[in-house]
């Protein structure tokens, strides 16, 4: 942490500093030398710092949340796909045999702070610079900067639970060693810092890739569920199935992940994947040559269309997928959207699936979702796949409403809850619910549209763990991960819920101390 700098994305800072150069050709500005004398200068320098606030989210290899690695720390734990073991630390993380050492948690947890530095830094600036900036572009910058802070803050406690909390953008060694704050401490802060930026953000955003104010409320309601503040939960997202709001569900649940339907009414908040002419897929995504695209399609592609079959869906998971035929006795569209197998009717890379593979690999099952399997014949094989992450999505809004709904002791409404559910399973071409009016059945189904409908999203484990339910789904899945997962049990929890305080970081900061169990 202490050696962490702010980089300023490459492209964008060299292109202020080259444009500064060229008015001036006596008053030449050395483009790999910017310093705090030389940068933060005018608004172009605030742009392209707050841009690199950005990069943290999608580093392919070491740490980026919505990268390639990051994607499969978040999905491996649990029950929806099985790996095999080629990448160490995700199958460590996968058959909870983890430690504190492992390269993937440890970049997750640093590229949080990555996230959070910048931000604070652009912040900070955009006090001390107040004079050289209008008023609007403060308020502004200043929002995009809290959602961001306010995103990196969730996740941060999402996933290590007790962690230092740093609010300042300092470089000083003596400012380094800071004791932990608490899970409800962490998502407060950003609770503050996305209440604080809602109203500053726009309805619309002329640029896609930024926040918007349905973004800050439908992150802020996520955080709400997450610590079961059910009725906070319903005042923020419910406005967003309103006016002035104009979100709804896309007619083809397929556009929810494919390249030709990004920024749809149902997005909110997406991550860009786009081919902008660098060849390098694995950089740390600061680099002139960096591809800014995503590897995820080529990780769980079959070899037959040049994947690296990283992973498969679980027995279980299928399970879930083909309980329940729509209304024209087809298998749930999502199922056949997001998950091939042999079945009468299935396309795999534009071929029947019996056309694809052998006879002898008939069994097999793989996963659709995230790939280009319906827009090409095989996998590009550099790798190099450009469909956005969507990292918040209004179907999530309306099933979070559904369980604040049917969870709420002051709100409780069942029939909400159940039409809420409804919204969705109407989109599947699912026949209405048809269970009992009562906690424990509506209850079943909103567990089983949410793993249908997040499929490989990295929503599952965690829904799994705060509804108590993860030991339970693990021993059906998997008896040997079960038994290893039950190896994590500490008081009144299990280690393997949160990844663990890297040793790098207890070994350098001093106050910081290792989570329960570790």
């Amino acid at each position: 942490m202490k050696r962490i700098n702010i980089y300023i994305v490459c492209a964008a800072l060299g292109i202020s500093l080259l444009s500064t150069a060229c008015s001036d050709q006596l008053d030449q500005v050395n483009p790999n030398a910017a310093t705090e004398a030389t940068f933060w200068k005018n608004e172009s320098d605030f742009t392209s710092a707050l841009t690199a606030c950005y990069t943290p989210l999608k580093v392919p290899l070491n740490g980026g949340y919505y990268g390639t690695r990051g994607v499969m720390m978040r999905i491996a734990r649990a029950d929806e796909v099985d790996f095999r073991n080629d990448i160490s630390e995700v199958y460590q993380a996968y058959n909870f045999t983890n430690s504190n050492g492992n390269s993937l948690s440890q970049g997750l947890f640093y590229q949080f702070y990555n996230g959070i530095y910048r931000c604070n830094t652009v912040m900070q600036k955009l006090t001390e610079k107040a004079d050289v900036l209008s008023k609007d572009f403060i308020q502004e910058t200043k929002a995009e900067c809290l959602f961001l802070r306010g995103l990196y803050l969730f996740q941060l406690g999402k996933e290590f639970k007790d962690a230092p909390l740093r609010l300042t953008a300092s470089q000083s060694v003596a400012d380094f060693p800071l004791k932990k704050s608490t899970q409800k401490e962490i998502w407060d802060q950003a609770i503050a810092d996305l209440t604080e930026a809602a109203p500053l953000l726009p309805m619309q955003q002329t640029v896609k890739v930024k926040p918007t104010r349905g973004a800050a409320y439908a992150l802020l309601g996520k955080i709400y569920l997450y610590e079961e503040e059910f009725d906070k939960a319903i005042s923020v997202l419910e406005p967003l199935t309103k006016s002035p709001y104009s979100y709804s569900l896309v007619k083809d649940f397929r556009w929810n992940c494919d390249a030709d339907h990004e920024y749809n009414s149902e997005s909110i908040f997406e991550i860009p994947m786009e081919d902008v002419g660098g060849t390098d897929v694995w950089s740390n995504g600061e680099t002139n040559n960096t591809r800014q695209t995503t590897s995820r399609a080529e990780e769980y592609a079959a070899p037959e269309v040049g994947g690296w079959y990283e992973a498969n869906p679980t027995a279980q998971m299928m399970k879930i997928m083909t309980q329940e035929k729509d209304k024209d006795g087809n298998y749930d569209y999502r199922a056949r959207v997001s998950v091939a197998w042999d079945y009468d009717g299935c396309y795999y890379y534009l071929k029947p699936f019996r056309e694809k593979f052998a006879q002898s690999r008939w069994n097999t099952t793989w996963i659709l979702k995230y790939q280009n399997w319906d827009a090409a014949s095989i996998e590009d094989p550099t790798p190099k796949s450009m469909i956005n992450e969507r990292a918040l999505r209004y179907d999530g809004v309306i099933l979070n409403l559904a369980e604040c709904y049917l969870r709420s002791k002051t709100q409780q409404n069942l029939s909400k809850a159940v039409a809420y559910i409804n919204m969705i399973r109407e989109r599947a071409n699912l026949n209405d619910y048809q269970g009992g009016m009562n906690y424990s059945d509506i209850f079943s189904d909103l567990e089983h549209q949410r793993a249908i409908e997040f499929f490989v999203e990295g929503e599952r484990f965690y829904d799994l763990r705060r509804w108590g339910l993860l030991e339970e789904r693990m021993k059906t899945c998997s008896e040997l991960r079960y038994k290893q997962l039950e190896t994590g049990k500490t008081g009144n929890t299990n280690k393997y819920y949160y990844y663990p305080i890297p040793s790098a970081e207890l070994e350098t900061n001093d106050l910081c101390t290792p989570n329960e169990g570790w």
